[in-house]
């Protein structure tokens, strides 16, 4: 049992001797101790206080040189009330989270145990500390939003794309086509729209694109070491970039004639134009990587034959490029005008209509299934409809998309399974539906969906596009290569360092270890690879750091406690997203959304709270 636990909201187990921040503290281990962690907590607090209000630029300093006094022994009559006071009138009028926020382990202590705070000398402890926020726990790649964010409001634009950039090397893509957890997880949205904190992003990238051109290629250093990497998508673009930062010489294998991965041909050009990734994938080349396109590991040449050709370490990044079918009567039969949604967006972003005719259905009800439907209307069909076995409230699409569907002419089917598809004469015809109603809640939270049994009904159609999931395909690339898949068939390696455990210096990142995930979740599996791969090259690999373990852990946690009060109303309008006329959308796949304007960006970063806050645990 905890030795102390004042802990508030989710907690965060006991993979520590104690854990301490915005909600309180929890003690696991009585060789903790509490007044020397605190005195090692509030050194930090003050040293991160943005010094633009006086209680938090000040009275942090004094709660923090106070406790290193007592930790040395030197004692005062009034020490507890003085850090009382002090810690109580920093929480109430301090402006931002580090100043309300931090008060909150030393109130608990002088409550509940403040005979912890006798003065005496303290040996000093472990500890590891982290400075975080809602948003940026709850982005894959912990971008540093408040810092970057308030670059922009001092109009200081090219250091906030450099913060970006230190753990998200694709900020224009990123800054359009992001699932942003970050924005769910944004305090102002507790009250008000959120902060339009991909909008930003996007618009540090667009500014910087547009005023300055790309420096040349740089040669790695000559004694650098030769790293292959399988795949160039997010995942393998993001490790490369990194790798070529910490001194190693990256060379990028895509079976393609183009870097990209999901993101080049999984995503229509009316979301991300083609010009926006090539700059990107130039970006990396430019730090100093090779990239051999065409060429496909496991046909062209071998994992084996790699590390004879002097690579000292593999990064797979293969993503996960096959759909699983509907798994629905008529389907065995491969009718023609049925495909997945993949090989639809595939064939797209080359120019090629994979299916023709007036009616489509698509089924599905993710991000996919929207740059189908939309994709669809481009190509001329009249009647688009996306079938879903839900309602529209548990649709994992990005709502913005899903209303821009909606504008474009799509049409929605909810509460609908595919049952059977029909066909004549070799072709699509109809897809037969059962209706479903919604029962109780699966693992994913979302409310099951369940047949109404005897209400089935047909959709006429020419064209049936599934997108249902992505699925992972290793077997060519690991040919000979035993054990290194998983139960899933996923490369079965370490979650936070990418090592493959059976297989030495091979290193996995993105879907082809997690499955199907977000584009974020991709670059930041790459720069923690790039990161444990160039400490393997340099014989100074310990595994996870004790920061990374705790960003792990926090990653499983909601930072945002909706049941605190919500911020005060902000008169400040949203940052708006400009679109072009809905007239002139379905003519071309011209991106629908325009450069944000630099003066709506700056007004938008007035809207960030700056919700840091302190973390730190003992080890």
């Amino acid at each position: 049992m905890p030795t102390m636990d004042t802990w508030r909201g989710s907690k965060v187990g006991e993979a520590h001797k104690a854990f301490m921040g915005w909600g309180g503290l929890t003690v696991n281990d009585d060789t903790v101790d509490i007044l020397d962690m605190l005195r090692a907590y509030y050194d930090v607090a003050a040293g991160e206080s943005c010094g633009q209000c006086f209680p938090c630029r000040s009275g942090l300093k004094r709660i923090a040189v106070r406790l290193a006094e007592i930790c040395q022994g030197q004692e005062r009559p009034d020490d507890q009330d003085y850090l009382r006071e002090l810690a109580a009138m920093i929480r109430t009028s301090a402006r931002c989270d580090i100043g309300q926020t931090s008060p909150q382990p030393l109130l608990d202590v002088l409550e509940q145990a403040p005979h912890l705070l006798k003065a005496r000398k303290t040996a000093g402890g472990n500890y590891t500390s982290l400075i975080t926020a809602p948003c940026v726990n709850a982005c894959p790649g912990h971008v540093n939003i408040p810092d970057y964010i308030e670059e922009i409001r001092f109009r200081r634009f090219e250091k906030g794309l450099e913060l970006v950039m230190n753990n998200c090397p694709m900020p224009g893509t990123i800054g359009r086509v992001c699932e942003r957890p970050c924005e769910s997880a944004c305090k102002r949205g507790l009250k008000g729209a959120p902060v339009a904190i991909r909008n930003l992003k996007r618009f540090l990238f667009d500014r910087n694109a547009a005023l300055n051109s790309l420096s040349g290629p740089q040669n790695p250093p000559a004694t650098a070491k030769k790293v292959a990497i399988i795949g160039g998508g997010p995942a393998g673009l993001s490790c490369a970039y990194y790798l070529s930062l910490l001194g190693a010489a990256p060379t990028i294998f895509e079976r393609h004639d183009v870097c990209g991965g999901m993101a080049k041909f999984g995503i229509p050009d009316f979301r991300l134009p083609p010009a926006v990734l090539v700059r990107e994938v130039n970006v990396v080349a430019a730090a100093g990587c090779e990239i051999r396109n065409g060429v496909e590991i496991g046909r062209d040449i071998s994992l084996d034959q790699l590390h004879e050709e002097g690579f000292e370490a593999v990064f797979i990044a293969a993503g996960a490029p096959h759909a699983p079918g509907m798994r629905c009567e008529g389907e065995d039969s491969c009718p023609q005008g049925y495909l997945s949604g993949i090989h639809y967006l595939h064939e797209a972003t080359r120019g090629r209509q994979a299916v023709t005719g007036t009616r489509l259905v698509v089924v599905g009800g993710g991000n996919v299934a929207m740059d189908c439907a939309r994709t669809a209307l481009r190509h001329g069909f009249k009647e688009v409809r996306v079938v879903y076995r839900r309602t529209e409230a548990e649709m994992p699409a990005d709502p913005v998309e899903i209303e821009e569907a909606k504008e474009e002419g799509t049409l929605f089917t909810f509460l609908a399974a595919p049952l059977r598809i029909e066909s004549r004469d070799g072709r699509v015809t109809g897809l037969v539906c059962q209706k479903m109603e919604l029962g109780a809640a699966d693992d994913s939270g979302r409310r099951r969906p369940v047949a109404v049994e005897g209400a089935d009904y047909e959709l006429p159609c020419d064209a049936i596009v599934y997108a249902i999931g992505q699925k992972v395909a290793l077997e060519v690339i690991l040919k000979g290569k035993d054990g290194a898949l998983n139960k899933y068939r996923t490369l079965d390696a370490h979650e936070i360092t990418g090592e493959v455990n059976t297989l030495p210096r091979i290193f996995g990142g993105g879907d082809c270890v997690t499955g199907p995930s977000s584009l974020i979740a991709a670059l930041a599996a790459g720069k923690r690879a790039a990161t444990h791969i160039a400490a393997h090259l340099n014989d100074s690999a310990e595994g996870p750091s004790s920061r990374e373990e705790l960003e792990q852990i926090l990653m499983g946690i909601n930072m945002l406690d909706t049941n605190e009060p919500a911020p005060l109303e902000d008169p400040t309008p949203p940052m708006p997203i400009h679109a072009i006329p809905l007239r002139e959308r379905l003519h071309g796949f011209t991106e629908v959304e325009t450069d944000p304007l630099e003066w709506e960006a700056v007004r938008e970063s007035s809207r960030c709270l700056r919700c840091l806050r302190v973390v730190m645990t003992a080890h």
